[in-house]
């Protein structure tokens, strides 16, 4: 199970269409792992869908106007680009990176080298350290890792911006550019606290120790953030 990371045009995503009144079965499909009595099982293909380019390119005009002024800069990519690069992290990888950030906005290097050759926290501590993390808001050190963003577009500002999203949900939208930043300035001081962290790259097992996890994790978001930047394209995840 991982969490996905893609830089691509906001047209690119895919959502499940879910239709309560399309045909189904409670008898499940041969070969199929087991879930509860009642579980639902869809007769039809898995549909999928996509937001429309000119629905998109209408709602980030709308937020460019409106962000004009914070953001300093015109709030514009390439919408009809069908360029797409994605990648999975870990999951647990992914949690304790943006513990190990919450860590260091806390108690700066101090906090880092602290958690040299621990292992994955009790929950209640992760509780602990994302509430308090909450709770410093933009003073952090961190934001673009640590305030619940999904979606980086490619503006220069530090900020974030809360607003409905292209389907009337709010979200939270940081910055590619900072989201860059952040990750690199985390990971420089992952790589002084323990340089054996860089050993634990993509593509081997999930390690077990707080800063090799965290490390690994950062190599698949660095990576892809890259892209998005270089191709001035929104970056965000499915986690």
């Amino acid at each position: 199970m991982g969490v996905g990371y893609q830089a691509s045009a906001l047209h690119r995503i895919s959502y499940m269409v879910v239709d309560e009144n399309a045909p189904y079965t409670t008898e499940p499909p041969p070969g199929s792992p087991p879930f509860p009595p009642g579980t639902r099982y869809m007769k039809d293909p898995l549909q999928l869908r996509s937001p429309a380019i000119v629905g998109i390119i209408s709602w980030r005009d709308k937020l460019a106007i409106k962000y004009a002024d914070q953001l300093g800069e015109l709030l514009s990519w390439d919408e009809e680009s069908e360029f797409s690069e994605s990648e999975d992290a870990a999951v647990s990888g992914d949690v304790l990176l943006r513990y190990v950030a919450a860590v260091t906005e806390e108690s700066g290097s101090k906090g880092i080298i602290d958690l040299v050759g621990r292992r994955k926290p009790p929950r209640d501590e992760l509780h602990r350290a994302f509430d308090s993390a909450d709770k410093r808001g933009f003073t952090g050190r961190f934001p673009q890792l640590l305030l619940g963003s999904q979606y980086w577009l490619p503006f220069q500002r530090n900020m974030i911006i809360e607003e409905p999203d292209w389907q009337g949900r709010t979200n939270r939208f940081g910055s590619t550019y900072r989201l860059e930043d952040q990750v690199r300035e985390l990971r420089t001081m992952i790589r002084e606290a323990d340089p054996s962290t860089s050993e634990w790259t993509v593509h081997r097992e999930v390690p077990d120790q707080i800063l090799d996890a965290a490390w690994q994790a950062s190599e698949t978001i660095a990576r892809i953030c890259a892209v998005a930047t270089s191709r001035r394209l929104p970056f965000w995840t499915t986690g």
